[in-house]
């Protein structure tokens, strides 16, 4: 068989974090860092994956009767290869392919474009990999079983791959991260009270709108903001909801302004986003606006910058907005001088793709 090759783009969330859990609307910008997938003819006969970032070796799996994966060895499998075992088990429950009915293949796996070096090692910056990872590898596998994964609507399409990323996640995320990895471009994304996905469109942001991306230098677990986010609403929901509403409004008005091409009100969204993700920060005792994040948005006020965390906080990645192009500059100098790692990303207009 020809080799299938796709890739995915990674994320930014430009505005609606925490809020989008609720039914508010945000918008996320996919970026040109992408996750690549190959699959290609085992030569063994063995369904074989391997990840060059990942994994110094790779492993080699076989499926049951029952179409279950089973790894030759499971030390290695699982240890690395955790997200390949839940995508091959979601997509198993989908009914679209059979998988002891599958030429053998080896999947080759990288995700290397989302890692910055510290201190002379990788570290993984908060670029949605796994969503990306995950996009890319389900795209693969439906090329390879001869699957329609087109089929439906685009609401569906998108639908059914929140499912299977959140299957990944033990059952968690909004899924923006993956409308992005999908679509590409930049999205208005939102959910329904029922947790799926109600609303995903193509969005352009305002012709003046500059954006300066700046990493840390310090990873932050998702998951531990959002189970700090849980443990706050079941035990001081007087406190946590009333927050999330606002963070809600700001999003919804934030979001509505870069539909109406009005860079000046997203300025005062993002800046009202910061204050109210600050009091949100304090109601659930988790710094989300962490010290790094603090310094650089001093550093962003100094040069008329307006700055915000993109994604859950407590390090990672942050984002300042400007209509400025020569503030814009002077924010990147600055923090690169203060030793921060200035991004040079794009905006990807395209999202997973299958090269001829």
């Amino acid at each position: 068989m020809k080799p299938v090759v796709t890739s995915a783009p990674g994320k930014l969330v430009l505005l609606g974090e925490y809020a989008v859990l609720f039914g508010a609307p945000s918008m996320v910008a996919a970026v040109d860092r992408r996750a690549m997938v190959t699959l290609a003819q085992a030569p063994g006969g063995v369904f074989e994956v391997t990840a060059p970032d990942l994994a110094k070796e790779p492993a080699v799996f076989d499926f049951a009767k029952d179409g279950a994966l089973e790894w030759r060895d499971e030390t290695i499998g699982r240890r690395h290869f955790g997200l390949v075992e839940k995508v091959f088990e979601g997509l198993a429950s989908t009914k679209k392919i059979v998988w002891n009915e599958l030429p053998p293949f080896v999947a080759t796996l990288d995700t290397r474009a989302f890692f910055e070096m510290r201190e002379g090692e990788p570290a993984k910056i908060g670029l949605g990999s796994s969503a990306a990872l995950t996009v890319a590898l389900v795209s693969a596998l439906e090329t390879w079983a001869g699957a329609d994964g087109t089929s439906g609507s685009n609401i569906e399409r998108l639908q059914t791959m929140v499912d299977l990323h959140r299957h990944v996640q033990d059952g968690a995320g909004s899924g923006v991260d993956v409308a992005a990895s999908l679509i590409g471009g930049v999205v208005r994304y939102r959910l329904g009270g029922d947790g799926m996905v109600a609303e995903m469109a193509s969005v352009s942001l305002p012709e003046d709108l500059r954006m300066v991306f700046v990493w840390t230098g310090r990873s932050a677990r998702t998951g531990d903001f959002l189970e700090r986010l849980g443990i706050g609403l079941k035990d001081r929901p007087q406190e946590v909801e009333p927050v999330l509403d606002e963070l809600g409004s700001v999003s919804t008005n934030g979001v509505a302004a870069v539909a109406a091409g009005n860079s000046a009100a997203f300025l005062e969204a993002v800046d009202e986003f910061w204050r109210v993700l600050d009091d949100l920060g304090g109601a659930i005792s988790m710094p989300i606006l962490a010290d790094e994040h603090r310094a650089l948005r001093s550093l962003a006020e100094s040069v008329s910058v307006r700055y915000k965390p993109s994604g859950a906080g407590g390090g990672d990645l942050g984002v300042g907005f400007t209509t400025d192009e020569t503030a814009a500059l002077k924010m990147a100098e600055r923090a690169a001088f203060e030793g921060y790692r200035v991004l040079d990303l794009q905006v990807s207009p395209v999202g997973v793709v299958q090269p001829d």
